[in-house]
């Protein structure tokens, strides 16, 4: 058995800590994100205090905060096992729906302006950074999974004593 054979097989026993990792960090970023969005204030500088005022957009975000953290960490735990669902289309749909979030909120928050265009900017980058990790962990998961499935494809002959 050659190296990279070697190594792959070793993908049997061990688990996908590069993508659960990546997933995590995600998790996290996007948390501050939220936190960031909802708990702006400027602390009375200026004329007027500015701050994010709880509306139903507001809390439609941050129940799908929540739902996001929930199923993100749920997706880490799939991807952390080579689920081929959630490595071929639920981390790309997890990174979409960031995405969304990256325009949606912030612009919606600095339109009413209750933040300022830094934080709007900010809150977008924590966004945009959320998606691309989730990204990132959906092809390194992806290319796991295939290169598993076709080494366990590979050793199908020998019989059920090799898997």
């Amino acid at each position: 058995m050659d190296k990279r054979t070697l190594r792959i097989d070793k993908m049997r026993y061990q688990t996908n800590r590069s993508a659960y990792s990546l997933v995590l960090l995600s998790l996290v970023v996007s948390i501050i994100a939220l936190f960031t969005l909802i708990n702006y204030d400027d602390f009375g500088q200026g004329s007027a205090p500015t701050r994010v005022v709880p509306d139903l957009r507001i809390g439609l975000e941050i129940a799908l905060g929540i739902i996001m953290m929930l199923v993100t960490f749920l997706g880490a735990e799939k991807v952390k096992f080579y689920d081929p669902l959630w490595s071929k289309i639920g981390l790309f749909v997890l990174a979409g729906i960031n995405i969304f979030r990256m325009v949606n909120i912030p612009l919606y928050a600095f339109s009413k302006n209750w933040i300022s265009a830094t934080t709007k900017a900010v809150t977008m980058l924590e966004f945009g950074v959320a998606a691309g990790l989730l990204i990132a962990a959906g092809v390194i998961s992806f290319w796991k999974v295939v290169r598993l499935h076709h080494h366990l494809k590979a050793m199908e002959p020998y019989g059920n004593d090799a898997v």
